[in-house]
């Protein structure tokens, strides 16, 4: 058995067919076919089922084999990335993901960290933290920023930051609102727009929740799933949106009125998240390292 057979079986496993993981691996079919047969011969059993439309499916012992594989491919990652830092040969880079609440705290302790790793360069991604956590498990990430206290037994979490959230208003909205801190049934009365997410604990659900505990319908406008579709919304004045206080740009000071809500009704929770049972590169711990206690 060969890594490259290993590698093989994962990308036909995550494409769900022999030919559109041919297309990715940029190799023609029947060589990939015969490389997962030579597989499944050394084994002793299929890997997978296949149908008349081209399709394959995990068999059980090919689900099970899905991770043993992956921890594999991984062990020997990490020890390579381990030698080459011994050596010194590899490359001083972070692969740090976000999401669009945390992206302020993360830029924040970016710079603090560039002031004592200067030649480090960043690879960063935005995106949900269901996502995000996707991310660095499939070690894309090497830590990442998220919103929310997710339960995953893959990932270590940091809590970094708790932020209360404000209304932005658009100027010609915010001329007919003449209180200094706004109510629910005030904002319940405003047209929202708002980001939305897939997750239980997300920002959007918690608003909605809110409102509904109080017996109030929000006004929804929008529902965005892009930070600067909603940012594009807000500047048409069509609407207002909520956010943490943390995440609001000197351009949104500058162009937007920020108004408290009344009781503070909604807060979020930035965590610092690595993955666990792994080798964490110089890089990462020396990031890690700043938020030592």
């Amino acid at each position: 058995m060969e890594l490259r057979h290993l590698r093989y079986f994962l990308a036909i496993a995550k494409a769900g067919s022999i030919s559109s993981a041919a297309e990715i691996l940029h190799i023609a079919q029947p060589p990939l076919s015969r490389q997962l047969k030579d597989l499944e011969r050394e084994l002793g059993f299929e890997l997978f089922e296949r149908n008349k439309k081209r399709k394959v499916q995990l068999t059980d012992q090919g689900r099970f084999f899905v991770n043993k594989a992956q921890l594999i491919l991984n062990t020997i990652d990490d020890s390579v990335m381990e030698t080459q830092e011994f050596h010194e040969q590899v490359e001083q880079s972070l692969a740090i993901g976000t999401t669009i609440y945390s992206s302020n705290k993360m830029f924040e302790q970016i710079e603090q960290f560039k002031q004592l790793y200067t030649d480090v360069r960043f690879n960063i991604w935005e995106s949900d933290s269901i996502n995000i956590i996707k991310l660095l498990n499939e070690r894309k990430l090497d830590i990442a920023y998220i919103n929310e206290t997710i339960q995953n037994n893959t990932i270590h979490s940091k809590h970094i930051h708790t932020d209360q959230c404000v209304c932005i208003i658009p100027q010609n909205i915010a001329q007919h609102i003449t209180e200094e801190i706004i109510s629910l049934e005030v904002l319940a009365q405003l047209p929202l727009v708002l980001l939305i997410s897939d997750t239980e604990s997300g920002l959007h659900k918690q608003i909605l929740n809110t409102f509904h505990a109080h017996q109030l319908s929000a006004n929804i406008l929008c529902e965005c799933h892009d930070s600067s579709i909603l940012m594009q919304i807000l500047s048409k004045g069509f609407g207002v949106t909520i956010l943490p206080y943390n995440s609001i740009t000197p351009d949104i000071l500058d162009h937007y009125v920020v108004k408290e809500i009344e009781g503070h009704p909604w807060t979020t929770t930035t965590n610092l998240i690595w993955r666990k049972n792994s080798y964490l590169p110089k890089m990462v711990q020396a990031f890690l390292h700043q938020h030592d206690d």
